[in-house]
C-alpha cells in the first residue's frame, strides 16, 4: 500500500513546495497592496465574500490547489541544468549524411562544411549528466559495440572516434525513454531511479524558490536576506548530484542488459549489414 502511495506523493511534493514558495514570494512583494477586508471594493470585496462563504478549510484548499498549479508551471527538471548546450558541429549533416551511411559503403566521417572543419569537433570526453564512474562504464559499454569494432578494422581511428561520440550522445538523449523501459522491465531499479530523481527535482526547485524569495525579502526588508543565496546554491548543487545518481541507475541498467538502447541496436544492425557486405566483396 505504501509503495503505491509514495510515487504519487513524489509527483505532488515538488510542484506543491515550489508553488508555496512562489506564492509566499508574491505575498512578500505585493502583500501590502492587497486591501483590508473593511476597505476592499469591487473584485477584492467579492473575494473576501467568497472566503467567508467557504470558510477557512475552503480557503486552505484553494491556496493548496493554486500553489500546485503555479508550481507545476514554474518547476524545472534537474536534468535540464545538467544537459550540455547543443553544438552545430555535432549536427547530423556535418557528421553523417544520414543515420549510418556505412551501410551503403560510405565512411562514417564524410565531407563537412569548411566552417565546421575550421572549428573542429567539440571535445566530448565527459558529461555532466553522469558521475565519472557511470560515464566510464557507458564509454566501455559503447566501445564494445560491433559497429565500432568493424570501423576499427576497416576504417581509420578518426572514423571510429566520431562514431563512438555520436553513439554516446544518442544514448544520453535516450535517458528518459530508457527510464520508461526500465519501469516495465525492473520495477525495483526504476523505484531507485524515481526516488533519486524526485529528490533532485525537489532540491533544485526549492533552491530556486529560496533564491527568488531572498531577492524579494532583500528588497522589502533587508539586504541581509541575500545570505540565503548560500542555502539556495547548496540545495541546487545537492539536487544536481541526486540527478546524476538517478541517471547512473539507468546507465547501469543498460550496461547489465536490463534495458536496450535504440541507438545501439541500430548500430548493431548496421554492423551486421557491413559484415555481410564485406563477406560478399571478399568472396
Amino acid at each position: 500500500m505504501l509503495t503505491q502511495i509514495l510515487p504519487g506523493f513524489r509527483e505532488l511534493r515538488t510542484p506543491l513546495a515550489t508553488g508555496v514558495l512562489w506564492l509566499l514570494t508574491l505575498w512578500v512583494a505585493l502583500g501590502d497592496r492587497i486591501p483590508e477586508r473593511g476597505k476592499a471594493t469591487g473584485f477584492a470585496a467579492r473575494v473576501y465574500e467568497l472566503a467567508e462563504l467557504v470558510g477557512r478549510p475552503g480557503v486552505g484548499a484553494a491556496l493548496i490547489f493554486t500553489a500546485y498549479v503555479v508550481g507545476s508551471v514554474v518547476s524545472v527538471s534537474a536534468n535540464q541544468l545538467l544537459r550540455e548546450p547543443a553544438h552545430d558541429a555535432w549536427g547530423a549533416a556535418n557528421v553523417l549524411p544520414d543515420q549510418w551511411p556505412v551501410v551503403q559503403g560510405r565512411p562514417v566521417l564524410t565531407q563537412y562544411r569548411s566552417t565546421t572543419a575550421a572549428v573542429g569537433y567539440p571535445a566530448f570526453s565527459d558529461t555532466r549528466l553522469l558521475t565519472r564512474q557511470a560515464w566510464a562504464d557507458l564509454q566501455d559499454h559503447v566501445s564494445t559495440t560491433p559497429l565500432l569494432l568493424w570501423l576499427e578494422s576497416h576504417r581509420s581511428e578518426r572514423h571510429r572516434d566520431v562514431a563512438k561520440s555520436v553513439l554516446l550522445r544518442n544514448t544520453l538523449d535516450e535517458l528518459s525513454q530508457l527510464a520508461t523501459r526500465l519501469h516495465a522491465k525492473n520495477s525495483t531499479l526504476y523505484a531507485d531511479h524515481d526516488r533519486l530523481m524526485a529528490e533532485a527535482d525537489l532540491r533544485v526547485n526549492v533552491g530556486t524558490g529560496v533564491a527568488v524569495m531572498a531577492v524579494a525579502l532583500s528588497v522589502r526588508v533587508s539586504a541581509l536576506f541575500l545570505l540565503a543565496f548560500a542555502v539556495s546554491a547548496l540545495l541546487i548543487v545537492m539536487g544536481m548530484g541526486r540527478a546524476r545518481q538517478a541517471n547512473d541507475v539507468i546507465v547501469q541498467a543498460l550496461v547489465i542488459g536490463e534495458v536496450t538502447s535504440t541507438a545501439l541496436a541500430e548500430a548493431d544492425r548496421a554492423a551486421e549489414a557491413l559484415n555481410t557486405t564485406t563477406s560478399q566483396v571478399s568472396t
